[in-house]
This record gives C-alpha cells, sequence and structure tokens, in this order.
C-alpha cells in the first residue's frame, strides 16, 4: 500500500492522528524536497529538525528529491516498495491541495502511476493552505479562483492570473493568491555545459507579489483595473504555526511591511459582509 499522506500546516505536528498512525506502520518513509524545505526550514538546521521530526514519527524519513518522484526511474523505486510493503509519502498541507501547482501534479501522477501498477493507494488528508487560509476571517464559500503569482524575470513576466482576478472581482469574490516557491532551479548556463546545478530555494514575499501585481497593471494600461494602491488584501505568513501573522490593508501599506520568514501568501479581498468586516478590524493595519 502506497500512503499519501498531508502532514498540515507548519511543522510535522500538523499531521493528522490516522496519518500518523500509517506511517509508523509502514516499512518505509519518503518526504519529498518541497515538502521537506516547507517542514524542515532553510535557516535554521534543517538536519537537527529533520531528527526531531524522525523522533516524532518513530521512523527514519528519506528526503526524496523532485527527480526522484517525478521521473518514470527514479519514482518507480517507490512504487516497486509500496508494491511489496507500506510506503508512506509525506506532503506539506493536503496531498491534493498543494500551495504549488507542480507538486499536485506530482502527487496525482504517483498515485495513478501506482494504481496502474496494481498497487493500492490510501490518501490520509490533512489542514492546507486552501482551507487555513479562514483564519484570517473571509468565508471559505466566498473565494473565486485561487492564483498563483509567479517570480518575474527581466525577460519573462507572465501576468496570465490577472483575468481570474477580474473574474473573481466582478463576481464579488475574494481571490487567494498562492506565492511562487523555487526549489532546485536549474542553473542555465550549468544545463548548457551538460552539468546539474541548481540555485538556491527561494520563497515568493507578499511584498514581491505586490510589487509585481502593481506592475502588473503598468504593464496593461488598462483604464478599470481589477485592483489598485487602494485595494484591501490581506498578507499571510506562515499560516498555521505558532507565530503566524496575518494583517489587512491597502496594497499600498502592505507592500512595506515586514512579514517575515516564509511561506506566505495573499488574498485580495472582494465583496464583504458584516461579519467579515467585523473581523478584518482585527488585523487591520495601524
Amino acid at each position: 500500500m502506497l500512503y499519501i499522506v498531508g502532514m498540515g500546516l507548519g511543522d510535522g505536528r500538523g499531521v493528522t492522528v490516522r496519518g500518523l498512525d500509517a506511517v509508523r506502520r509502514c516499512a518505509r518513509v519518503y518526504m519529498e524536497a518541497h515538502a521537506a524545505l516547507l517542514a524542515l526550514g532553510v535557516d535554521d538546521d534543517p538536519s537537527s529538525r529533520l531528527a526531531k521530526l524522525e523522533k516524532l514519527y518513530g521512523k527514519e524519513v528519506i528526503v526524496a528529491g523532485r527527480e526522484m518522484v517525478a521521473e518514470e526511474d527514479c519514482g518507480d523505486r517507490i512504487l516497486r516498495e509500496a508494491a511489496g510493503a507500506d510506503v508512506a509519502f509525506l506532503v506539506v498541507g493536503h496531498p491534493f491541495g498543494s500551495d504549488e501547482p507542480s507538486s499536485e501534479t506530482t502527487h496525482t501522477d504517483l498515485a495513478l502511476r501506482a494504481k496502474k501498477l496494481g498497487v493500492g493507494v490510501k490518501v490520509i488528508d490533512s489542514a492546507s493552505v486552501l482551507n487555513a487560509v479562514g483564519a484570517c476571517g473571509l468565508q471559505l464559500h466566498r473565494y473565486g479562483e485561487a492564483i498563483t503569482v509567479p517570480f518575474f524575470t527581466e525577460t519573462c513576466k507572465r501576468d496570465h492570473f490577472y483575468q481570474a482576478i477580474v473574474n473573481n472581482r466582478w463576481l464579488g469574490l475574494h481571490t487567494l493568491c498562492l506565492l511562487d516557491i523555487h526549489v532546485k532551479g536549474p542553473v542555465s548556463e550549468c544545463l548548457c555545459r551538460g552539468n546539474k546545478a541548481y540555485e538556491p530555494p527561494r520563497f515568493m514575499t507578499v511584498n514581491t507579489a505586490i510589487s509585481q501585481l502593481l506592475e502588473v497593471l503598468e504593464m496593461r494600461g488598462e483604464p478599470e483595473p481589477a485592483y489598485d494602491e487602494d485595494s484591501l488584501c490581506i498578507g499571510v505568513a506562515r499560516l498555521g504555526s505558532d507565530d503566524e501573522k496575518i494583517v489587512a490593508g491597502p496594497m499600498g501599506k502592505l507592500v512595506d511591511l515586514d512579514f517575515g520568514p516564509p511561506p506566505h501568501c495573499l488574498v485580495i479581498v472582494g465583496e464583504t459582509t458584516l461579519v467579515e468586516e467585523e473581523m478584518l478590524e482585527f488585523y487591520m493595519v495601524k
């Protein structure tokens, strides 16, 4: 059996009791590198936090790079083991409610390949950013399509997400903006020389996201934009952690606010109910 286990948010303690039971009875436990980066951090000693995670779970945890999971020759190792024993694959958040679309696709592909090989798959869910964002006070059923804001580069500034914001605003709905995370992005110059080298991990901040969103307005030059510097937004950092930070205010004010370490996300507020407005007052920037 292949168990795809959601770890919840924050650190490894976000796993459910059902998930923890499954992990403890598995013969082998894997955690994708993207999940490891979020759960173990990048600024402190990851090996120390991994040891604490292994102590909590009572199992050795193998950090599997994206290549191991996504590439057929490597991913088959996990599936071969799952064909003869119980194997757990740990995912931060919900297994299929990831804050990074490429991870969500990878997890779905792994489950699909397992089913094709006749390997049983059991998904054990947990909290994800898609439901935990309710902590900011906006009602979950009043959100529209979620978007991902990618990092801009000098040669590529994608604004494909803009129309989704337009649609949500027209319907009076809130927009959850998931912010780009680069994990083991290849260095193009090295790839050209036939070498594998990777850039250090990067997390998009609320500040960068707002700056890019405002830059999109300049690029498009529309007479009636979907948002502007006065639009009410909510910046969220480390959602689900003990030190989570939630601040509401106009884009123009939040762009310069220090939200601390990652991960971050952003909400563009649509039409609000009286209850939502009361809740937002608790988080309004001073």
